[in-house]
């Protein structure tokens, strides 16, 4: 019988060690105390919560991409470009994430500020999906990966420190912190799926987002419904994946809360399996359960086992 999930999971005695940081202040808003902070832009909620966690109160950190927009198709505001236009740093994600970001770095026509891809050289991957001779999209999806968003935190860390030397040593202490408790979240996550059962670790999503989390932590992505966002599935491609999903008796199949559930929903009731429409990956939510990185991350990790067992 098919079983929708929309739940909130209280925190098990196993995670009990797991250090959950704090939601970012709200975007925009001074760091209280802070009377010189540096004004920063990110791309999206989730790489402005990294540079919160380095930059702390010496960092007045602003995303473009709200919380709950869909970094891909977010279109500028002309409040947000103003933003851009005042930063000292810029970090964005890269690998084709944000597919308006060339058109909105040509408008504000900055020079001498850094603008750092957090992401070059760490996209592996690719979406699935070459036809008419096009190559494969690059799947920009990385910091799903604990151990690689570590990278993205040692390189925030270099720019901040490149136009604000001074507070070297206080972004150093910070980042090593934080790299510390995404590698306590590393080690939870790799528990928690162990608890899954070997054949059940299938991963079936609304959005193509998840491979490097599959892949840093044995599961096996065995479809999608749309391999980025704004692509509708054919029919039959739908058929073809309630096939598989019965086949290989995967027993859950699971879509993000920032998207329509409806196809997943379509999906889960043909299969006859479980559920699950409010999982996080491109944005943060706004207030619980995945106002941070790491939130997001315990948050779906929850999910995704507790479907999956």
């Amino acid at each position: 019988m098919r079983l929708l999930i929309r739940l909130a999971v209280a925190v098990p005695m196993s995670v009990s060690a797991l250090v959950i940081t704090p939601a970012p202040s709200e975007a925009g808003q001074p760091v209280p105390g802070s009377t010189a902070a540096l004004p920063v832009v990110a791309s999206n909620t989730v790489l402005a919560d990294f540079v919160e966690n380095v930059g702390g109160e010496k960092a007045q950190v602003r995303p473009l991409a709200p919380r709950g927009a869909d970094p891909h198709t977010f279109q500028p505001t002309p409040e947000s470009m103003k933003v851009l236009s005042q930063a000292r740093v810029i970090f964005f994600n890269g690998g084709g994430l944000e597919e308006w970001w060339q058109k909105a770095m040509r408008s504000v026509k900055r020079t001498g500020v850094p603008v750092i891809e957090l992401s070059k050289g760490l996209v592996t991957l690719t979406l699935p999906g070459e036809s008419r001779g096009h190559a494969a999209e690059p799947d920009p999806h990385v910091w799903l990966d604990p151990i690689l968003a570590k990278t993205y935190v040692q390189r925030i860390r270099e720019a901040l420190t490149t136009v604000d030397p001074g507070n070297a040593a206080y972004y150093a202490e910070r980042a090593t912190a934080y790299a510390g408790q995404l590698d306590a979240l590393d080690a939870w996550i790799r528990a928690e799926v162990a608890q899954v059962p070997a054949a059940h670790r299938k991963l079936v999503t609304f959005h193509d987002a998840f491979q490097y989390f599959a892949r840093r932590y044995g599961l096996t992505v065995r479809g999608y419904i749309v391999a980025s966002p704004g692509k509708e599935p054919s029919a039959q491609a739908m058929a073809d994946l309630v096939r598989r999903i019965q086949q290989e008796q995967i027993p859950a199949v699971f879509a993000e809360a920032d998207y329509n559930p409806k196809l997943l929903e379509v999906l889960g009731r043909d299969a006859g399996v479980q559920v699950v429409t409010d999982l996080y990956d491109d944005s943060l939510s706004d207030g619980s359960p995945a106002d941070s990185y790491i939130n997001l991350m315990w948050y779906d990790v929850m999910m995704i086992a507790i479907a999956l067992k």
